[in-house]
Parts: structure tokens; C-alpha cells; sequence
């Protein structure tokens, strides 16, 4: 189930419900985290405006779903605790209630015609560059919801962004600002330098047992070894069931004709005008006009000139309904069952779908050669296997959690399984290296009571579409004090760095009080910006005045270095279009993203919220 959710959320999800939202996302934050929930209906109010349970529930699924779908098996089993999902969507809602209270204060809106322009443009749901309706209701029934309350979201989200586009369109970058961002960016500085190797001085220091015995007796409650559970576990692939199925040639036979039958022997030209049912337009509302429009059709009116005018398919509306070359399984049943069983030239009646009311026209019927048996049989064979295999193992989870519950242990459905019991390494709370302890569904079932107090074994666990698992405690290590023999090396460490780098702290403090007693300084003339990292901690360092500027610096690596600097080189305003271009857009993007946090707080401030 999870990879479905994966297959059919990737990059789409992320995209399409992130992109919309991405900006007040940006303003909400999730560190305002509310303390709890109460059992009412109403769990936070904004200025009189109720954020209901059913919503909050709503949103931290669909949290759970975007995090799942960006982050797979390897994401940290925390992020999807339930209460933390539930703070964050009450968060998400607040800010979007903010937003929508001032919206209406500033008799915002955004038009039908607005959304339709913005979701024809979404590169999500083209193909080729041109709006797909497929791909449009495929995501969107994923998603659950319907045509209508898919825009009505987009048509919210597009609102929200308003005050952020008043924003970016009135603000304005001057000339002068760029050219100063072009100097600095420009600008050269000369410099000397001397390095100090923490490595090198690391090897010339000394540690003794005592100060390590020392150390550990001031600092022992840092030193815990926290908890970790080594675990049994089989699992079972739908592979391992393919000795228990037999594949007969009536199934072979019955397998070609449904293959040949959705590769269809034939394909049918077709266009449609749908009308949509909703808050604006009641069921008997949108019957009555598809209706009007089936009667218009009958005295000869154009179906493309009124799918133009009237349908609301968003892909097929501006080119007069065509929908291009439909074969059986691209479209809901009641479509499909209408359209093959029409004539060609032929215009249907109206017929309803989970989308609204439909009229069909069939323009067009083409044939197409269907694949032989014999050049099938194999591929059919194979595709008849995986998928009795896999029906198999479903249909045995019952018998196999049956066999879990009556078990002290995994034995028994290892023996009827014939399935081998293995052993993972030590793991804590956030995973660990093997494949089976990275699964967020194994480290939460390691670390329930059920397995550690009651010392039962897990629910079946889907590690995909192909593998189940169970798991079992082998055993459990709590947290607990390292002792000083277990602590040993660690503190050793410890020390060595810390002396080490109090050693090369006096030397260089030494060398900024009397910078004319060493004699290997490295001079770097006329550096640029982001040469490299020395270069750009001189960028740090205030215009020498009198004399050079100097300061002692921690490089990336843990070494000291000793800068001087000698001169700044002014530069020069640059005067390709480009870079300039560059400069301009990202100065005005960190206006915009300043001005609408500070709309934001503005808001939150004067807001009477109550969580």
C-alpha cells in the first residue's frame, strides 16, 4: 500500500500540493506547536473563524502522505507520529485562516477563469507540453478529491498568495543597489596568513589515565549508551508462493483474450462536453443544462463550438471536447460502457460519472492488429504467476498472523513457511544500517510494548508490494551509563581535540599580539570572493585601517588559521546584463520574502487566536 501511495504521490504531490502552498508555508513555521487537543469538534478558533477536527485530520493526512511520498522507507518513523503531524496541520490551518480573515477584509478574489489559466499551465499535468485531463483525474482521485473541491483548493491557495504578489509587484530594486552588490561582489582583498594544523598538534599531545578518570567522574551522565533492540524477523516474498501456484492453459487463454482485449483492437476517436456539479451548480442544476445542450446538439448545433463554450474539462474545453484516441481502461466505467457502445458519428445522451454529466461524440472508430497467442504465452505465463503468487501470499496473511499470535516465537511459520529466521544487528530509535531496521514500520513495531514488554510478535509489516515481514525481540539493552572502560576511547578523544586546540589557540593568539615575529606568513594577493575558504573568511574581516586587520579563524577541518589583512580592492560596477539581471531578481525575491513575514507577524499579532 505504501508503495502505491509512493508510485502515485511522487514528485506530483510534492510539486503540485507543496508548490501551491509553498509560500505560506513559508510564513506558517512549525515551532508555534499547540500543548494538546481537547475532544471537541472545534479545535482552534481565529478571530471567530473554527478550524473544525475533521480538517485538522484531513491535513495531517495529507502531511503524512507528502512526507511518505518525498522520503519512502528511509524516512525517520518521529515524522510521522500522529500528535506531532496533528500539531503541525493546526499550525498549517491557523496561518491559512489568518490569510483568508484578511483576504476578505480586502475584498480579495480570484476568478474561475484564473484557476483554469493556472492549472492548464501546470507542467504536472501536461504531456508533450499540453494539459493531459488523464493525468489531471488521475491525480486528483488519488489525492480524494473531486474536480470542484480540487479547485475550490487551488482557488484558496491562489488567494492566499495575493498579499505576496502585492508584495513582489511593488517592490522595486534601484540601480544603485545593484551596482553596490555588483562592487562587493567585485571586490578583491590581499591578505597573509599562517595555518595551524590541529592533526599535527594533536600528535605532539599527551593524555594521561588520570585525566581521563578525572574527566568521566565530572562528566559520566553524558556518557549513556542508549536503548537498542536486536531483532528475529522472515520474511516473506510473494516469490516464495510461486512453488504453490499452477498456472492452466483455460487461464492462459482467458489472460490473452483480456490482454488483447484492453490493448483493444480498437481505438475510438472522441470528444465530450462535461458539466461539473458542486457548490455553484447542484446536481439538478447541472442535469438541466446538459440537458439544454443535448437538445441544441439534436437541431445541429456544433458540439465543438458548445464544448468551447460550456464544458468544464479543463484539457479538452479550448479544443472543442476531442479527447483525442480513447481505448478501453483510460476512462471510468460509465464512460467507457456509453462510448463503446456507440456508432460512429453518433452523439450519446447525457450520462452521469463521479465527474458530473457527460455527452459524448464518437467521431471516429480505428482497428488495430492484435499480438498472437504464441508470441504472448510466455510473458502471459510469467505475469499469471507473479500475480497468483502475490494473491496467494494475501490470502495466507491471515493463517501466518494466526501462527504470529499463537507463537512465543517465529518457529512455527518459519517451519510452515520454510522460510529461514534472521537476526539484525543492534538498532536504536532511529534506525539503523540493514535494510530491515531502515523500514520506519520495523523501528516502530522494535521499540511498542508489544514486543518489548509483552515479548509478542508484530503485525504483519508491508515492506512492499512484493515482501511482508514479522518480527520478533531477540533482545533488549535499555538506556543505561557507559562505564569509564566503555567511555574510554571517547573521552580520550575528547581531551586530545581540546587540549590540542587550547595548545593552537595560545600559538595564534600569540602570533595576532606580535605578528612580526613569525616570518612564514603566505601572501595571497588580489583574492576574489569564494575562491576558497581562507579567501572567504578575509571577506569577514572590517577594511584595515592603519595598520592590517587581524583575527584568528576556525577552518572547516578543526586547523587555526591567523589572518591578516592587508588591503580591500574596491571593484568595479559590472556592466554585463546578465549578472546584473541576476543581482536585480535576487535582491527583489529577499525584499519580498522580508515584507510578507512581516505581513505575517503583523497579522498573527493582531489576531485573537485561540487554540
Amino acid at each position: 500500500m505504501l508503495q502505491d501511495i509512493r508510485d502515485k504521490s511522487q514528485g506530483i504531490v510534492v510539486k503540485i500540493i507543496v508548490g501551491f502552498i509553498v509560500v505560506t508555508f513559508a510564513l506558517f513555521g512549525v515551532d508555534a506547536l499547540v500543548t494538546g487537543f481537547t475532544t471537541s469538534d472545534t479545535v482552534a478558533e481565529v478571530d471567530g473563524t473554527e478550524i473544525k477536527r475533521e480538517e485538522l485530520l484531513q491535513t495531517a493526512e495529507m502531511q503524512r502522505r507528502q512526507l511518505i511520498a518525498m522520503m519512502g522507507t528511509q524516512i525517520n518513523p518521529a515524522l510521522l507520529d500522529d500528535n506531532l503531524l496533528q500539531r503541525r496541520a493546526l499550525e498549517e490551518l491557523i496561518q491559512r485562516a489568518l490569510l483568508t480573515n484578511n483576504a476578505e477584509k480586502l475584498n480579495l478574489s480570484v476568478s474561475d477563469e484564473q484557476v483554469t489559466r493556472y492549472l492548464l499551465e501546470a507542467e504536472q499535468f501536461q504531456i508533450d507540453g499540453q494539459f493531459n485531463s488523464a493525468r489531471y483525474f488521475e491525480f486528483i482521485r488519488s489525492l480524494g478529491y473531486t474536480p470542484l473541491s480540487f479547485k475550490d483548493r487551488v482557488k484558496q491557495d491562489l488567494l492566499l498568495q495575493q498579499p505576496r504578489n502585492v508584495f513582489a509587484n511593488a517592490n522595486f530594486v534601484l540601480d544603485s543597489e545593484v551596482d553596490l552588490v555588483s562592487k562587493l561582489q567585485n571586490q578583491q582583498r590581499t591578505y597573509e596568513y599562517v595555518r595551524l594544523s590541529l592533526a599535527e598538534e594533536t600528535e605532539k599531545t599527551n593524555i594521561t589515565e588520570t585525566e581521563v578518570e578525572d574527566y568521566f567522574a565530572a562528566n559520566r551522565k553524558n556518557f549513556i549508551k542508549p536503548e537498542q533492540v536486536k531483532l528475529d524477523y522472515i520474511i516473506l516474498s510473494s516469490v516464495d508462493f510461486q512453488e504453490k501456484v499452477t498456472i492452466t492453459d483455460d487461464e492462459l487463454r482467458t489472460a490473452y483474450n483480456n490482454a488483447i482485449a484492453t490493448e483493444s483492437p480498437e481505438e475510438r476517436l472522441a470528444s465530450h462536453i462535461l458539466i461539473e456539479t458542486g457548490e455553484d451548480r447542484s446536481a439538478n442544476e447541472a442535469l438541466v443544462l446538459a440537458e439544454e445542450l443535448k437538445q441544441q446538439l439534436d437541431t445541429g448545433v456544433e458540439f465543438a463550438e458548445l464544448a468551447k463554450e460550456y464544458s468544464d474539462d479543463l484539457g479538452s474545453k479550448a479544443d472543442g471536447g476531442s479527447l483525442g484516441y480513447v481505448t478501453p481502461g483510460m476512462m471510468v466505467e460509465e464512460f467507457e460502457e456509453t462510448l463503446f457502445s456507440m456508432a460512429e458519428g453518433q452523439i450519446s445522451d447525457v450520462i452521469e460519472t463521479e465527474f458530473g454529466y457527460h455527452i459524448i461524440e464518437l467521431k471516429e472508430i480505428a482497428s488495430t492488429d492484435a499480438p498472437s497467442y504464441e508470441s504472448m504465452e510466455a510473458e502471459l505465463r510469467q505475469t499469471l504467476l507473479e500475480n497468483k503468487a502475490r494473491q496467494a501470499m494475501i490470502g495466507a496473511q491471515e493463517d501466518i498472523l494466526d501462527l504470529a499470535y499463537a507463537s512465543d516465537d517465529l518457529t512455527a511459520i518459519a517451519t510452515e513457511y520454510n522460510a529461514e529466521i534472521l537476526q539484525s544487528d543492534w538498532f536504536g530509535r532511529q534506525g539503523g544500517d540493514e535494510l530491515i531496521s531502515q523500514n520506519s514500520q520495523v523501528v516502530t513495531a522494535a521499540f511498542s510494548s508489544e514486543l518489548l514488554e509483552e515479548n509478542l510478535n508484530s503485525d504483519l509489516i508491508e515492506l512492499n508490494e512484493e515482501q511482508i515481514a514479522i518480527v520478533h525481540k531477540n533482545d533488549y539493552q535499555p538506556e543505561e551509563e557507559k562505564t569509564l572502560v566503555e567511555a574510554r576511547d571517547e573521552i580520550f578523544q575528547i581531551l586530545l581535540q581540546e587540549k590540542a586546540l587550547q595548545s593552537l589557540t595560545a600559538q595564534a593568539e600569540s602570533i595576532k599580539e606580535n605578528p612580526a615575529a613569525v616570518k612564514d606568513w603566505q601572501v595571497v594577493e588580489a583574492a576574489n570572493r569564494g575562491n576558497d575558504e581562507i579567501t572567504t573568511l578575509s571577506f569577514d574581516l572590517a577594511h584595515p585601517q592603519a595598520e592590517p586587520t587581524i583575527a584568528i579563524k576556525s577552518l572547516q577541518d578543526g586547523d587555526l588559521v591567523v589572518l591578516k589583512l592587508n588591503q580591500v580592492i574596491e571593484g568595479e560596477i559590472s556592466s554585463d546584463e546578465i549578472q546584473r539581471d541576476y543581482i536585480k531578481r535576487y535582491l527583489s525575491q529577499s525584499n519580498t520574502e522580508l515584507l510578507t513575514n512581516a505581513h505575517q507577524q503583523v497579522l498573527q499579532s493582531l489576531a485573537d487566536i485561540d487554540r
